[in-house]
């Protein structure tokens, strides 16, 4: 049996709806899908279209002869916020459907709308969740009325079969990343030689935005035994000198990242990385530990600039504890990356200036202004779907924002006066070239107008 695990490309770097960053990362869980299933004894390769630009024609192209071919949607690093411009991988299904015996089709946008996804893409079956043990039982042979994780068709009736089990993390074997074109990936903030990895999965909060629902339940964790041997292995046989944790909340497990930093200082290996977490789950001791590590930029969510929208979206801290973990962070020389949101339900011009007076207040390396998207399968969505004053600002199956308060232009407009008023202040500047980072500022400058034009 021959195998092809797919991650389509999405056109555009930085997309028209959502202003979503369509960066070039490792898709790292159909890594791990073609190891498991290599393991089997099964050929099983990946065409990553993303890194290498092949549109739709073009992978079609390279699926003929193989048995089964799965396209992601969302590979890992997007299954908490998936594009929302579905059309460039309908096209690449269509077009292997056209030429692929089997077609299925894994990501965050078939997890919460499977029977839609299933009609739109006409695929053999969507895999809901995550998708390594799924995949597994689809290529072992198994009838599809018993594989666990999967929408599908039986005699013209769409059919839901039950969830499929967490994922055990330490049953993961090395990812494949010798089946992937690993020069292409970078993340213009740390450099080139990059990939992803992941000491756990699922997120310790609940956060009425989040999608989270491709994660499986509860906070899973790799041993430190076991990422080691993987981030070894990446750096020794494939050269990786940066990374990205992509867990949701990386130090929620502490006594685990102290271990594995512990290692690190080790080793003394050439490799920076950066991770996310909350601002409410760091300390001195630990980002100490972190830095000497090769930690080199912490991301995190700030999301609103009043604890009234904090407490309402259930963010579960406060802008205080916001404050006091980024002073923490900045003692340390640990560069930053804030996410901030705008357009809640109960968002008013108000709250919109006061998230651009907290991010400067703040003060991160990099900050972040996004429209808040209501997805399928987060409490938010259901929040819209139930309020007769609240609407979605399109038809589609995953819409771009709320309507209400505000019109869709309103928050982009709020969203692009954001990114100017924080990126062109002239002390932000002047304090960048200052330490010397020329490079990147240039690098960061180029994001911006990717930004701001779309």
């Amino acid at each position: 049996m021959k195998v092809l695990l797919v991650n389509p490309f999405q056109v555009e770097y930085v997309h028209k709806k959502g202003r979503i960053y369509n960066r070039t990362w490792t898709p790292l869980d159909l890594a791990y899908c073609s190891a498991m299933l290599e393991r089997h004894g099964i050929q099983a390769d990946i065409l990553d279209a993303n890194a290498e630009q092949i549109g739709p024609e073009g992978v079609a192209l390279r699926a003929r002869g193989y048995d089964k071919v799965f396209l992601t949607s969302t590979s890992l690093d997007r299954w908490q916020c998936p594009h929302l411009d579905l059309n460039p991988f309908f096209k690449t299904v269509a077009a292997v459907r056209a030429v692929a015996p089997e077609v299925y089709v894994l990501g965050s946008h078939g997890t919460v709308k499977p029977a839609e996804m299933l009609q739109e893409t006409k695929a053999d079956a969507i895999v809901r969740g995550e998708p390594e043990y799924t995949v597994e039982e689809i290529c072992a042979g198994k009838p599809m009325a018993q594989i666990r994780g999967i929408t599908w068709r039986n005699n013209g009736e769409v059919v839901h079969n039950p969830d499929q089990l967490p994922v055990k993390m330490d049953e993961l074997p090395l990812p494949s990343f010798e089946k992937l074109p690993m020069k292409h990936y970078k993340y213009e903030v740390l450099g080139d030689h990059f990939t992803l990895f992941e000491m756990t999965r699922g997120c310790a909060s609940n956060c009425t935005f989040c999608l989270l629902k491709t994660y499986g339940t509860g906070v899973r964790k790799k041993s430190v035994e076991t990422l080691a041997r993987e981030v070894e292995h990446a750096i020794t046989n494939h050269g990786i000198k940066t990374a990205y944790f992509i867990d949701l909340e990386f130090t929620v497990l502490r006594k685990q990242v102290v271990e594995f930093c512990e290692w690190l200082i080790r080793k003394r290996f050439d490799f920076t990385w950066c991770c996310q977490t909350r601002l409410d789950l760091v300390d001195d001791e630990l980002l100490g530990l972190m830095k000497r590590a090769g930690c080199r930029l912490i991301h995190a969510g700030v999301e609103a600039g009043s604890d009234d929208i904090l407490a309402i979206t259930d963010k579960r801290i406060t802008m205080k504890q916001i404050e006091e973990g980024m002073k923490l962070v900045h003692s340390h020389g640990i560069e930053t990356a804030c996410f901030f949101m705008m357009g809640f339900p109960e968002s008013c011009p108000d709250e919109m200036d006061r998230i651009v007076h907290f991010a400067k207040r703040l003060n991160p390396t990099y900050a972040l202004f996004h429209i808040a998207a209501p997805y399928p399968g987060t409490k938010l969505y259901e929040q819209v779907k139930n309020d007769p004053n609240l609407s979605f600002s399109d038809g589609s199956l995953f819409p771009e924002a709320i309507e209400g308060r505000f019109t869709l232009p309103q928050l982009k407009a709020m969203t692009r006066s954001a990114y100017l008023g924080y990126y062109l202040r002239p002390s932000y500047v002047a304090a960048r070239l200052a330490k010397g980072q020329f490079r990147p500022l240039l690098s960061q400058f180029q994001l911006f107008l990717n930004f701001v034009r779309s």
